[in-house]
């Protein structure tokens, strides 16, 4: 072993005699939101990312800037809708491209929308990977088997897309690389009662893995708010 060898750190010089595989660069997709870019670098390729919060939080606001954001740069997406809460009509509107989204709609049944979104990352080709649990109740969600997450990273890691998971709660657990737990600042209102109207209101998503401090902001038209 030659003297430059030596002066590497020891798991790489390790590594080749081991088998170890040596992790490659991660690339993260811009979400489209400056401050949750700079907050968590947007959703990794290769790795799962997962968005959770309670109704109102913000979750599909953010859920559809990430998919506006991917068809902007001209990748395709698609959407595993487990319980039929994506809306396309606020989903252009948020300036999803509707016509390079694949949508799958699975009409409540856990099981399909698992199959599903394990059929469109295994088929290759898209940018994102949603898989969108939100309406489902916590207790059919907590009965999801952890081998699902498992096969999920597993099969996202040899692609190039980014797998988005979105629901009440962090599902995915330790599988996911990047998890974000959404809160709703503030919602504004405009008319008088008894007659208000949404006008907007403003997201916040604080960062739990990788933990980071601080929270990005942002702020949603009420045709947008979700």
């Amino acid at each position: 072993m030659t003297i430059a060898a030596l002066a590497r750190p020891v798991p790489e010089r390790i590594s080749p005699f081991l088998g170890f595989r040596q992790e490659a660069p991660v690339e993260f997709l811009p979400a489209g939101i400056g401050s949750f870019d700079r907050l968590l670098g947007g959703c990794p390729r290769g790795r799962v990312s997962e968005i959770s919060g309670p109704a109102s939080s913000g979750r599909t606001s953010l859920l559809h800037k990430i998919l506006a954001a991917a068809g902007e740069r001209g990748e395709y997406c698609a959407l595993a809708d487990a319980a039929g809460s994506f809306d396309p009509v606020t989903a252009e509107a948020s300036g999803v491209s509707l016509d390079t989204l694949v949508w799958v709609r699975c009409g409540g049944n856990i099981e399909h929308a698992m199959k599903a979104a394990d059929l469109l990352l295994h088929s290759g080709g898209f940018g994102v990977v949603a898989l969108d649990l939100c309406g489902l109740e916590a207790r059919h969600a907590r009965r999801i088997p952890a081998a699902y997450w498992h096969r999920f990273r597993r099969a996202v890691e040899n692609s190039s897309a980014a797998f988005v998971v979105v629901g009440e709660e962090p599902w995915a657990g330790s599988c996911a690389s990047v998890s974000a737990t959404m809160s709703r600042v503030e919602a504004r209102f405009t008319g008088r009662n008894p007659r208000y109207l949404l006008e907007g209101a403003t997201y916040q998503a604080a960062a739990r893995k990788p933990f980071r401090p601080g929270e990005a902001s942002f702020d949603v038209e009420a045709l947008h708010a979700a």
